[in-house]
């Protein structure tokens, strides 16, 4: 059973959306359109995570994230809800990039949801 991924990123991020469509061009500029399986429409975010290593012990909500993701290494799919439709949903995470800056961290990670 997948896992949840508990972690809250930036307030800001990008959803992306392309319908998966079959295009057969009919000639004289005509096309017939149909969407492709039973999930033709499947989301993709791009969100950050910023985290500070502190003396006080709080967790680095970057660190965490990433160990998560890394954990899956892309393999294994886990739940997410997303805050722009409130829906539960498998994704999984390809890449990622990790930022160091002094004590400060920022993961941009991709999620992109899977069928479930």
């Amino acid at each position: 059973m997948p896992q949840t991924f508990q972690w809250s990123p930036q307030k800001g991020f990008t959803a992306s959306r392309a319908p998966n469509v079959a295009v057969v061009n009919l000639g004289d500029g005509y096309e017939q359109r149909q969407t492709k399986g039973i999930n033709p429409l499947m989301d993709k975010y791009t969100l950050e995570f910023v985290g500070v290593d502190d003396k006080c012990g709080r967790p680095n909500v970057a660190k965490e994230a990433e160990a998560f993701i890394k954990a899956r290494m892309a393999v294994e799919s886990f739940y997410w809800t997303p805050s722009d439709t409130g829906i539960q949903a498998l994704f999984v995470c390809r890449s990622w990039s990790m930022v160091k800056n002094g004590s400060h961290y920022k993961l941009a990670a991709d999620f992109e949801q899977v069928p479930r």
